[in-house]
């Protein structure tokens, strides 16, 4: 069962438990929207020093346990989603890249928290950032209570949002639940000399990011009118507010800003934050 360029869900399994629910979340996801969920199984056969016969000997074994391992996972899903098509690779490269390339050409790519390759102190893995941050396609790291939440979280910051809000949108459409739209800010410093804002100044500052708020919001919701849309702002650290908001949500979708060159972060502060705490599956929408 191999598909090199899929065009559905592709999920990365490694035998590891994150795995397992990031497979199962990835099949349910697939089933939704009504395409094929390919898995992807990596094992990196290129630092073996024996000799070359021996080496031979020992690359084949590893290649057929990683291939019993794709296989348990297809047989797990198969009998959970008899209708699902199905299909896997045992890829001999590192994990993060052998998912990124079969995601090239998918819908979505769909990772766990932390596979067989993480330190257990770490919240994290290094496969689940790097998907998350050069996929080309949405990718989804699994995390929390998936699918027990009451509506889809997404994060606003401005008018560059739009296709992340679309994306919500269509998830909420899937899954028949309603959307929350939510804009963070931090009230501007008055001056050294006062303890906060003027109240008047922060009124009309609220008044300005609402405006904002409307601005994304509307014309994409005007695109999914069977969808309830709550458009809300809150004062506050972005990263502290969304952690704290997707305790309530079945999946927070934020997005993924390209840097300026040679500048910053290919993931900004607040995306890291909730993809190492946030309550519940993260969804990060290049944009």
């Amino acid at each position: 069962m191999t598909n090199r360029a899929p065009a559905g869900v592709v999920a990365g399994v490694d035998g590891s438990a994150p795995a397992a629910a990031a497979a199962e979340w990835a099949a349910q996801e697939a089933e939704r929207r009504g395409c094929a969920l390919h898995l992807v199984h990596a094992v990196n056969t290129g630092t073996l020093t024996l000799s070359p016969r021996t080496g031979a000997a020992v690359t084949d074994l590893i290649l057929r346990e990683a291939q019993d391992v794709l296989d348990e996972a297809l047989g797990k899903l198969a009998a959970a989603h008899p209708e699902l098509r199905l299909t896997g690779d045992v890829v001999p490269r590192d994990a993060a890249e052998a998912v990124l390339t079969a995601a090239e050409h998918a819908e979505l790519a769909v990772v766990g928290t932390r596979g067989h390759g993480g330190f257990a102190s770490l919240l994290l893995g290094s496969v689940s950032l790097r998907v998350a941050a050069h996929s080309r396609c949405p990718a989804v790291v699994v995390r929390g209570a998936p699918d027990t939440g009451r509506h889809i979280l997404v994060a606003v910051r401005d008018e560059r949002d739009g296709e992340t809000l679309r994306f919500a949108l269509r998830e909420a459409t899937d899954r028949r639940l309603p959307v929350e739209a939510l804009h963070t800010w931090s009230p501007a410093v008055a001056g050294a000399g006062q303890a906060a804002p003027m109240t008047d100044e922060e009124a009309e500052e609220a008044r300005l990011h609402e405006q904002l708020l409307r601005s994304t919001v509307d014309p994409a919701s005007e695109e999914f009118p069977d969808v309830r849309v709550n458009a809300r702002q809150l004062t506050g650290a972005t990263a502290a507010t969304l952690v704290e908001a997707s305790r309530q949500a079945a999946l927070l979708v934020v997005s993924r800003h390209e840097p300026a060159p040679h500048f910053g972060l290919r993931l900004g502060t607040a995306v890291h934050a909730v993809l190492h705490h946030a309550h519940c599956p993260v969804a990060v929408v290049p944009a």
